[in-house]
């Protein structure tokens, strides 16, 4: 699933883009994208004639807007979706489900072969307020994010560190990727519960999210299988990933075997020596 680092390599790549027509025409499958209350009423007719303007990411959502601070469009992602620049001459790509064409002549395409993505345009306060973005947690690549921040939304939960990690209310962004790789920066068992840590534990956590965080955007994201920048790239950073996907391979910092495990559905790494399940608080 793109993660914090791939949707603002996608945020990144429509700045550059410099899209300024307005919206001449929109296309929409027949195909139901995310479902849920939130993503049913998409609304998105309300964007032909409008004008894109500062597109902006938070968490794992594209927020673009359009003629000012009116209106806007919330782009997910999913768990394969691919939103790109092509233009008209250019064929669909099989599971194209939304297309935006501009007066330059020029088309963005949301391309999804699961279906797991989601669109939700409208008034772009409302958007704000409402769910998903409403709900999610801190930024952790804004200023002021830090280990208390943190420690504040998970610092009493009996849940594993991954899993509080993944939950989108305690910080917006992460998933299964760079929980992973940060666990192991910070030197912390996956499994260990959040309420474990001290103080100075939440810190070398926070400290290790922003720097995996930081050098996934850097290498234009992760590319696992599907995803592509918006003009169809693949990331780098799958060849920077330290334990992710290496379960039985050697440890990068001490050697050790890295161990594969399975927890609430989701597969996960670490290393027994570098990230011990200690039976005291974790300072």
């Amino acid at each position: 699933m793109p993660e914090l680092p791939e949707v603002e390599s996608v945020r990144r790549g429509l700045v550059r883009a410099r899209l300024r027509a307005p919206v001449t025409e929109l296309w929409r499958s027949r195909s139901p994208l995310r479902i849920g209350a939130t993503w049913r009423d998409e609304r998105l007719e309300c964007l032909v004639g409008a004008t894109p303007g500062e597109v902006q990411r938070r968490g794992k959502y594209v927020v673009w807007h359009f003629d000012g601070d009116d209106l806007g469009l919330v782009v997910h992602l999913g768990m394969s979706g691919r939103f790109g620049l092509a233009t008209p001459e250019q064929p669909h790509a099989p599971h194209t489900h939304f297309v935006l064409r501009f007066a330059d002549g020029r088309e963005v395409r949301l391309v999804d072969p699961r279906r797991f993505g989601g669109l939700r345009a409208g008034k772009l306060d409302e958007l704000w307020r409402s769910p998903p973005l409403g709900e999610l947690g801190p930024e952790p690549l804004a200023r002021g994010f830090d280990g208390r921040a943190l420690e504040a939304r998970a610092g009493t939960s009996a849940r594993a560190l991954r899993d509080v990690l993944l939950d989108q209310t305690v910080v917006a962004g992460i998933g299964n990727i760079y929980a992973v790789e940060a666990l192991h920066l910070a030197g912390l068992h996956p499994l260990l519960p959040a309420k474990r840590l001290r103080a100075s534990a939440w810190d070398r956590l926070a400290h290790a999210l922003v720097t995996v965080l930081r050098q996934a955007i850097d290498n234009g994201g992760t590319t696992l299988r599907d995803f592509r920048d918006v003009s169809g790239h693949s990331g780098r950073n799958q060849d920077e990933l330290r334990v992710y996907g290496r379960a039985g391979a050697p440890c990068p910092g001490c050697g050790t075997t890295l161990k594969g495990f399975v927890h609430g559905g989701r597969s996960g790494v670490f290393c027994p020596q570098d990230q011990r399940r200690a039976r005291g608080r974790i300072a």
